[in-house]
């Protein structure tokens, strides 16, 4: 049995210099903030009736806190004990996220929208804090959620907005000294809520900025097998629960109308644990 995770019991000019400027921190903060998905402009940007689809891509790194871990271990495949595991704090959860995204107008203030990709993530040194490390395979990635502006007044917007997303990873936990690695799935649900605004600089470009609450659930399973004393197959099974290790956290960003109907945009998350770049391009029709 490893030892780490001890057993109890038997994440133009009017407008070039302040978007440049929030372009900048984006990128140089981003570059050292490795789940988060992009949130955009909290505010509706379709009228009724009117599609979108564009590209999103997040890339992120946020501390999750495990608990309510238990464990069973099997010896040649019957049962042999079980018992509770440690909680721990899962440090640095990389993700690079890439969806497909189609919206509707339900309303001139409200649009809907869907979210389908893949996703993959990496890990190192935390479950058994053994020099080990997990890089995933691709996953599913699922999401959507709801946009509403509340407020429009000559240049400015006050909206919220409302997103949930689901992702599975897995793939192999190992270390250059282990006989075997261990098989690691994550299967993670995040739910943002954000209230902000965005302001127009010009016609071409706008900022936006804004508190969101963020927050995590899911569960990790760590399966491995190691030779038993007796000379048996002893196979263990740890599970725990994810919750994420902070809610709390602000996002800008700046919006770029490429053309008439294709819009960009890039910005930043951050929560007290939970870091993200994000950046979409998206067309209007």
């Amino acid at each position: 049995m490893k030892e780490a995770a001890t057993p109890q019991g038997g994440t133009q000019t009017g407008w070039t210099r302040p978007a440049a400027f929030i372009l900048a921190i984006i990128f140089l903060i981003g570059s050292n903030a490795l789940a988060l998905d992009p949130m955009g402009p909290p505010v509706a940007d379709l009228e009724n009736g009117q599609f979108k689809v564009g590209v999103d891509f997040s890339h992120s790194e946020m501390d999750l806190e495990l608990e309510e871990g238990t464990w069973v271990e099997f010896l040649d495949g019957a049962f042999s004990d079980e018992g509770y595991a440690t909680s721990f704090t899962l440090k640095d959860l990389k993700t690079n996220r890439t969806y497909v995204n189609l919206g509707y107008g339900v309303a001139d203030i409200c649009e809907v929208f869907l979210r389908v990709g893949g996703a993959k993530a990496k890990f190192g040194d935390s479950i058994w804090e053994d020099e080990e490390s997990f890089d995933s395979s691709s996953g599913l990635a699922v999401g959507g959620g709801i946009k509403a502006t509340f407020f429009d007044e000559g240049d400015l917007k006050l909206g919220g907005l409302f997103q949930v997303h689901w992702s599975e990873y897995s793939g192999l936990l190992d270390a250059a000294h282990w006989a075997a690695p261990d098989h690691v799935e994550v299967d993670l649900a995040e739910i943002q809520i954000a209230l902000g605004a965005q302001y127009a600089l010009s016609d071409r470009a706008s900022i936006y900025a804004g508190p969101f609450l963020h927050f995590a659930g899911g569960d990790l399973d760590d399966i491995y097998s190691e030779a038993d004393g007796g000379g048996g197959q002893l196979t263990s099974h740890y599970s725990w629960n994810i919750k994420e290790d902070s809610i709390v956290g602000m996002f800008a960003g700046v919006q770029l109308e490429i053309t008439e109907n294709c819009s960009f945009n890039v910005e930043l998350q951050g929560t007290g644990s939970a870091q993200a770049v994000g950046a979409s391009v998206a067309w209007k029709f």
